[in-house]
C-alpha cells in the first residue's frame, strides 16, 4: 500500500470514527428516558424503575472502559437476586465483542460481587455477525446478542417519549415503505417535542430533528429526510432547522441555475435570428448588452 492509499484509508477511518462517536453520543443522551422501554419491551425483562440504581459509568482498570448502560437491579427483600444490568449498543460488527464483554463481566463481578445480565444491542445496517460466547477448556462465557432490527418500529412509535420514538428508526419496518415509516416517526417526535408541557419554551425540537437525521445514516436512510422535512414544513414550523434550510438553499440554487441557462439560450436564439436578418455584430452587442466577442462566439458555435 502506497503513502497516498494509506493516507486515504486513515482519513476514511477517522471519518468513520467521528460518525460512530456522533451515534454513540446520541444513544447515550437518549438512554435515560428510554432505558425502561428497552429493558421491558425490547429485552422482555420485568424490572421496575424502583429496582434500578446507578453505577459509576467508568470502570477504572489498566484500560478505562465506559459502558453504555450500567444499572444495579436491586431486590430489597431478596438481595440474593440482585444483579447488574449491562447494555452496549453496537453500530458495526466487532470481532472482539465477546472478549470485550467478558472483560466487563470479570471487572464488574470482582468489584460488586453480584452476577451480570449482559446485552449487546446491534443497531447497524449490515447483517449482524458477532461472536456471543467463549468456550475454552477452562473458560465458559456467554452474553446476549440482540438485533434491534428484529423489533417492529411500532413498539417505539406508540411511546409518548421522543427519545423512545427516536429508536424506531433503528428498528424493523416490515413491508412498509421506508419513507412513510420515517415520516410517521419524525412527525410523532416533532409533535411530542412541540406540544408536551415539559418542552414548553425550549428548542428541543431542533435537537431531536438533528439527532433523527444523524441516526438515519446508521440505516442509510438519510436521503429520505430532506423531502420529509419539506413536507413537514407545511404542518410544523421547521423552517429554521439547519438541514431544512440547506435543502431549500440547494433547491433555490438549482432553480436559479436553470433560469439562468434558459435566459442564455433565449438570448443566443434571438442573436442568431437577428444576425441572419443582417443585423451587425456591434449592434447585436449593444442591444443584448454583451461583448462583441461573446456575440462572435455565439455565431461561430452555431455554424
Amino acid at each position: 500500500m502506497n503513502k497516498k492509499d494509506k493516507k486515504s484509508e486513515k482519513t476514511k477511518n477517522e471519518q468513520e470514527q467521528a460518525q460512530a462517536n456522533k451515534f454513540d453520543k446520541i444513544i447515550k443522551e437518549n438512554i435515560l428516558p428510554s432505558v425502561l422501554t428497552l429493558i421491558n419491551q425490547v429485552l422482555k425483562l420485568d424490572i421496575s424503575v424502583n429496582n434500578l440504581s446507578d453505577l459509576p459509568e467508568q470502570i477504572q482498570t489498566t484500560v478505562e472502559r465506559e459502558p453504555d448502560v450500567l444499572k444495579m437491579v436491586n431486590f430489597p427483600n431478596e438481595p440474593q437476586k440482585n444483579f447488574i444490568l449491562h447494555i452496549e449498543f453496537q453500530t458495526f460488527n466487532n470481532d472482539e465483542m465477546h472478549r470485550r464483554m467478558a472483560e466487563y463481566y470479570i471487572i464488574l463481578h470482582r468489584k460488586h460481587k453480584v452476577p451480570l445480565l449482559q446485552f449487546v444491542i446491534y443497531i447497524g445496517n449490515e447483517k449482524m455477525n458477532m461472536e456471543s460466547e467463549i468456550q475454552h477448556e477452562n473458560l465458559s462465557f456467554k452474553y446476549n446478542l440482540f438485533d434491534i432490527g428484529s423489533v417492529n418500529y411500532n413498539s417505539f412509535l406508540d411511546s409518548d417519549i421522543p427519545e423512545v420514538v427516536m429508536l424506531g428508526i433503528l428498528a424493523g419496518f416490515g413491508h412498509e415503505e421506508k419513507e412513510e415509516v420515517l415520516e410517521k416517526l419524525l412527525t410523532k417526535i416533532v409533535t411530542l417535542s412541540t406540544t408536551l408541557p415539559r418542552y414548553k419554551n425550549t428548542n428541543i425540537k431542533d435537537k431531536f430533528v438533528t439527532q433523527f437525521r444523524i441516526l438515519s445514516k446508521v440505516k442509510k436512510l438519510h436521503n429520505f429526510i430532506p423531502q420529509i422535512l419539506k413536507k413537514m414544513a407545511l404542518i410544523f414550523n421547521i423552517e429554521e432547522d439547519e438541514f431544512y434550510q440547506e435543502g431549500v438553499k440547494k433547491t433555490l440554487e438549482k432553480a436559479n441555475l436553470e433560469k439562468k441557462l434558459e435566459k442564455e439560450q433565449l438570448i443566443q436564439k434571438n442573436i442568431l435570428k437577428a444576425h441572419n436578418k443582417g443585423m451587425k455584430i456591434h449592434d447585436l452587442a449593444d442591444v443584448f448588452d454583451i461583448s462583441i466577442e461573446e456575440v462572435k462566439t455565439i455565431i461561430k458555435n452555431a455554424k
